[in-house]
């Protein structure tokens, strides 16, 4: 009588090998930084408002020559030297408020009663990141009373401290004007702005 061979079971627990540990392991910290990194990337709407003010600046007439033909900007390639914030940012909003201190962003009434969601939950929060670091500053864009977005805006990419007024901005009063200083943008209020200066949207 032929016996038949018995069969081994497999195991009940089958460790995963060293291999498959180190493809979840890359997974897991792609992943990781993947959700890290987009956290830390500017909405495409304040990169297209940083972005207007480099084309519309005046340059610095005092600046040193470039070293480097990569450190010359062309200029005049914007038929408007005005920056319209309405036609950059296509965020629905009422209210465009620039603070650029800590204390700046605790004193604004408008931003105390605001209702907050997002990054921060109060005017207080806000605060409290400005005095971080004194490169900070904050666009913080309203809606009917309503928080619609609210981000840090470097120094780096422009001083906003002349915008920096208590009431704010209407659609059509949040219209700037930029030039370079020491080799920064800085951004200002017009002392006049004509009917036109707006183009329409597309425009140079």
């Amino acid at each position: 009588m032929n016996e038949q061979p018995a069969t081994k079971s497999p195991p009940a627990n089958r460790k995963l090998s060293n291999g498959t540990w180190a493809v979840l392991t890359f997974i897991a910290v792609f992943v990781f930084g993947w959700l890290v990194y987009r956290q830390g990337i500017p909405p495409v709407w304040l990169r297209d408002f940083a972005a207007d003010i480099a084309l519309r600046a005046t340059p610095d007439p005092d600046a040193p020559l470039p070293e480097d033909s990569r450190q010359a900007t062309p200029r005049g390639l914007a038929t408007s030297p005005y920056i319209c914030a309405a036609g950059v940012i296509p965020v629905a909003w009422d209210k465009l408020v620039v603070v650029t201190t800590a204390d700046e962003a605790r004193m604004n009434a408008m931003l105390s009663n605001a209702s907050w969601t997002g990054a921060w939950d109060s005017a207080g929060d806000l605060a409290n990141e400005l005095a971080r670091d004194a490169r900070y500053q904050a666009v913080v864009l309203l809606k009917d009373g309503k928080v619609q977005a609210a981000e840090l805006f470097f120094t780096f990419w422009a001083d906003l401290k002349p915008l920096a007024r208590a009431e704010g901005f209407a659609p059509n009063e949040a219209i700037f004007v930029a030039e370079v200083k020491k080799g920064a943008y800085v951004l200002n209020i017009p002392a006049e702005i004509p009917p036109n200066a707006c183009p329409e949207k597309g425009s140079p």
